[in-house]
């Protein structure tokens, strides 16, 4: 009982002596290296927590962010084609997004100015994940997709650095009392082991099937409505590469209290 009062005490202590921020704003992931061939750049959000840690620290923020974005989404019209000489044309819709969960810290290079360049760094997990839904074609006498729905999703640990700018709100009018609110931006490279996701850029035909590439097919079973024949056929590739973003961002930063 004692420890418990005691981690109750020194964190209501930590908490009047330190200075919370929370963020929110816009972020673009760019894809790099064998990334960069097979997934267009993602757009998102992104929002966190950090506190300004007291005394001899003070130069330093700690906290944590999460983001969501998404690198595709798309609607695809394909044919189907079955053994009998009959085909099914319907639509396939994709959707591939990212998502983030990371611990981060900055070092305020300038500190309690109007301008304050940062050095960063973070740690955390990220997961790519796709969604493939194949819409009912309607056709009496030709195939139905026995799974409408396809859920890829895969993840790995994830590190960052980099830095970026705060520019206090004061600086675009005169009416807000510095030290309030802030404009932070900031870029970092993202790095992590390989992770399987679907190659959206190049869309596949599932009349035509690519071949010789170093994608995996990610098929979908299809029943025949007459012979109850089950096919499968291709509607994307996977691949796998090392995780690799630069990722860009740009924040609305609001100061929840102030050290005196």
């Amino acid at each position: 009982m004692k420890y418990i009062y005691s981690l109750l005490f020194s964190s209501i202590c930590f908490s009047a002596f330190s200075q919370f921020s929370y963020t929110i704003g816009y972020a673009l992931g760019v894809p790099k290296e064998q990334m960069a061939a097979n997934i267009n750049p993602s757009h998102g959000l992104s929002t966190g927590l950090t506190v300004q840690l007291p005394g001899a620290l003070s130069r330093v923020q700690a906290g944590m962010d999460i983001g969501y974005s998404t690198y595709a989404s798309t609607r695809k019209e394909q044919t189907f084609n079955f053994g009998n000489g009959t085909s099914t044309r319907t639509w396939v819709n994709y959707s591939s997004n990212v998502f983030q969960a990371n611990l981060v810290s900055r070092i305020m290079i300038v500190k309690g100015k109007k301008i304050m360049p940062y050095i960063s760094g973070k740690a955390g997990y990220t997961s790519f994940f796709s969604n493939i839904f194949i819409e009912d074609p309607h056709d009496v006498d030709g195939c139905k997709p026995l799974d409408k729905k396809n859920l890829i999703k895969d993840g790995t640990f994830s590190t960052g650095y980099g830095g970026g700018i705060q520019l206090d709100w004061s600086l675009f009018s005169k009416r807000t009392e510095k030290g309030r609110r802030y404009i932070d931006i900031g870029v970092n490279k993202i790095s992590g082991r390989n992770i399987d996701y679907i190659n959206t850029k190049k869309l596949i035909d599932a009349a035509n099937p690519p071949v010789g590439t170093n994608g995996k097919p990610l098929n979908v079973k299809f029943i025949n409505a007459t012979t109850q024949q089950i096919h499968e056929h291709q509607v994307a590739e996977v691949y796998n590469s090392p995780l690799r973003l630069l990722e860009f961002k740009i924040n609305a930063v609001f100061c929840l209290n102030r050290n005196k």
